[in-house]
């Protein structure tokens, strides 16, 4: 493990990053009543056929919903815990104990049809194959040996006084050395260093799409990696600082248009009152229905739903029925990392 003060992310880094956070913290503040509802972990659609030789070909998109569906609920309920740990113990660090670490895991793997009958730590040895053919076996043996380097892992986790951004650098890249899992270790990881920045009270909410990020620099994220594994900390540190900065930047436009679309449906029906505080809503969440709206607005939702739903401002949700969204609201909260443009 690092010196539990490690400084791995060179300063000019950290301060680009934390700038680039803060930044995302106050646009979400302007424009999202509760982000924890804007938490939407990309589909993974890479598929392992092996896996799916019994399932079929017409259950595939559905499965694959609904593991997304269990990753969202699965990283809503890491965050939560995160944050009462925080409340409860202030002056420490909040860090999942191992067997919080392996449930986490479970619950981010339930219903993945990739991911076949896999729980807890790994049994036998880790190789990862690199899209170039390289293969590497991880060097953390099963059993004993891989369940000390988890219990040091949390006992540096809970000790560390590292810079917040460090911290959650460091943490990320030893689950990725560690290899703890016999898959899913990279979701776990990165899950788990965009809570260390919720717990730091550098972001709201789970709003960065690093997955995303490191689809466009597998290679570049793979060798960090390496680099971090030979005790090159630096080298990660200055890779993790730019994947938070490239992806908060990404997140604070698509969090900034999806703003506009609210406020431009609002003019659209010149500030009606009803149909106002309906719209409204969606700013706390990205999708509304008849009954969830009954429990938090003064009237009857039926009327004016009836009304945005006729003039085209709102349309039926495209997979959850009662629900609806704004027509253009989906491609934007769902807009990958890179993909909307003036995003970095």
């Amino acid at each position: 493990m690092p010196p539990l003060d490690a400084e791995v992310v060179p300063a000019a880094a950290r301060a680009t990053a934390l700038a680039a956070l803060a930044t995302l913290a106050e646009t979400a503040r302007r424009h999202l009543g509760d982000p924890d509802l804007f938490h939407r972990p990309r589909f993974r659609m890479k598929m392992h056929h092996r896996h799916l030789a019994q399932v079929e070909e017409g259950q595939v998109t559905a499965l694959i919903a609904e593991a997304a569906e269990g990753r969202a609920a699965a990283g809503l309920l890491a965050v939560h815990s995160v944050r009462a740990e925080r409340a409860e113990r202030p002056d420490r660090r909040p860090c999942f104990t191992p067997d919080a670490l392996a449930e986490l895991h479970r619950l981010l793997v339930a219903a993945d049809p990739n991911i076949p009958g896999t729980e807890g730590f790994r049994r036998s040895t880790s190789r990862v194959t690199w899209s170039d053919g390289r293969c590497f076996v991880m060097a953390v043996r099963p059993g004993k040996e891989l369940r000390d380097h988890v219990r040091r892992w949390y006992e540096w986790g809970t000790r560390t006084f590292s810079p917040p951004l460090d911290a959650a650098a460091l943490s990320m890249v030893r689950l990725l050395t560690i290899h703890p899992f016999p898959d899913a270790n990279g979701r776990t990881a990165r899950l788990l260093a965009e809570c260390d920045l919720v717990g730091a009270g550098l972001m709201p909410g789970l709003l960065l799409d690093i997955e995303g990020w490191i689809e466009r620099h597998r290679d570049e994220h793979n060798e960090a990696v390496v680099s971090a594994a030979e005790g090159r900390w630096e080298v990660w540190g200055e890779l993790f600082a730019r994947t938070v900065t490239d992806t908060a930047h990404h997140r604070t436009a698509t969090i900034t248009a999806y703003g506009a679309l609210i406020d431009e449906a609002i003019e659209r029906v010149d500030r009606e009152p009803a149909m106002t505080t309906v719209l409204t809503c969606l700013r706390s969440s990205p999708a509304v229905s008849d009954a969830w709206l009954r429990d938090r607005i003064p009237h009857d939702p039926g009327p004016p739903l009836a009304h945005l739903l006729a003039a085209g401002v709102l349309t039926p949700h495209p997979r959850l029925p009662g629900a609806l969204v704004h027509p253009e609201s989906l491609t934007i909260l769902d807009t990958p990392y890179g993909a909307l443009p003036g995003a970095l």
